[in-house]
């Protein structure tokens, strides 16, 4: 039985099965445990360094080498929930579109789920419509599979909602150095845009791609008036085209220049 394996059979187990995150729940249907065995297997494991408790009855693998996970934020970010995926900030930074290292792990979900700190950790999870939940890829990163936004996505995501990106400047920003590092493929973003069916995100895709001067077609703007960043006032110029308060200075926007 489970109980009287070496914990290091336990822990081959869990990786051979890509059991990097899993419940209190899981391990007893696994080594066909009861609670009780259940609850002294989990704490030879994390006595042992070979797990970690995130919340209650929920538990992420560090294995062999545990500062290979702790060191690895993105990783467990992407073990406290599913689905999900790293976005928003999170991925903007991954991709090296902005050199700002949010201190919080931004992932996305489809279903709610609460902030956890975890060692000194903040991890946001943001709901976004299942429609909306596509566009990532798996990713090895430092050997630990993660989950992130593809580029677009990671874009489009942010600009959807800028509060988890640094705001509407920070992902201008970001858009700006993907497209001038040949990171973006245009036609791949405005089909994303188009298939998460937000006529503001479209408004202040297509506003910002203008300003780039990259292609818009296949964009539509929204029908009444929006601001370019949701959290300032509608003041500032009103782009009629697309529907647009422009209530962020363009030195804001883009500190380098559209060249």
């Amino acid at each position: 039985m489970a109980q009287y394996k070496s914990t290091i059979s336990i822990v081959q187990t869990l990786l051979q099965r890509e059991l990097f995150a899993f419940s209190s729940r899981t391990v007893a249907d696994l080594f066909r445990l009861d609670k009780f065995q259940t609850a002294r297997l989990l704490q030879r494991l994390e006595r042992d360094g070979l797990i970690a408790r995130v919340e209650r009855g929920k538990y992420v693998l560090l294995g062999l080498s545990p500062e290979q996970a702790l060191s690895n934020p993105l990783y467990l970010g992407s073990c406290l929930a599913a689905p999900a995926y790293v976005s928003f900030w999170s991925a903007l930074h991954f991709h090296g579109f902005t050199e700002q290292a949010p201190r919080t792990v931004f992932l996305a979900v489809t279903r709610r789920k609460n902030e956890v700190v975890f060692r000194d950790i903040h991890f946001k999870f943001v709901t976004i419509k299942p429609a909306s939940f596509f566009g990532y890829r798996r990713e090895m990163l430092a050997g630990l599979p993660v989950l992130v936004a593809d580029e677009a996505k990671a874009i489009l995501d942010s600009l959807s909602l800028p509060q988890y990106a640094g705001g509407v400047a920070e992902t201008a920003k970001a858009l700006r150095n993907a497209i001038a590092g040949q990171s973006l493929d245009i036609p791949t973003l405005v089909e994303y845009a188009r298939r998460m069916d937000n006529h503001s995100l479209s408004s202040r895709l297509g506003y910002l791609l203008e300003m780039l001067g990259q292609s818009t077609g296949g964009l539509d703007a929204a029908c009444g008036p929006l601001r370019l960043d949701p959290r300032q006032p509608a003041q500032g110029t009103f782009n009629a085209r697309w529907r647009v308060y422009i209530n962020v200075s363009q030195q804001d926007l883009f500190p380098e220049g559209v060249a």
